[in-house]
């Protein structure tokens, strides 16, 4: 084995490693970063639901009491909504 053919043999082996190495850390900080996406993402969707469902309980509540148009300007629901409710 030549001095030529170990030092290029290092080489190869040194990248392939540095490669590797770039990979993983690549993979974990994009799982860390999809994971944090997700987590934020999961809070929004869950606040604007509880939103939505205050909106349509605070409406029953008015059904009685108020008109379609009011209930829909005061909780933001479509008419079509409120009307659906009535049933």
């Amino acid at each position: 084995y030549g001095e030529e053919n170990l030092k290029r043999e290092l080489f190869t082996t040194a990248k392939a490693e540095g490669r590797a190495e770039g990979r993983a850390e690549g993979r974990a900080e994009g799982e860390a970063e999809g994971e944090a996406k997700g987590r934020v993402e999961g809070e929004a969707k869950g606040k604007a639901e509880g939103k939505a469902e205050a909106a349509v309980q605070i409406a029953r509540q008015l059904l009685d009491v108020l008109d379609d148009e009011t209930i829909s300007l005061k909780t933001g629901l479509s008419i079509e909504t409120i009307r659906s409710l009535r049933g």
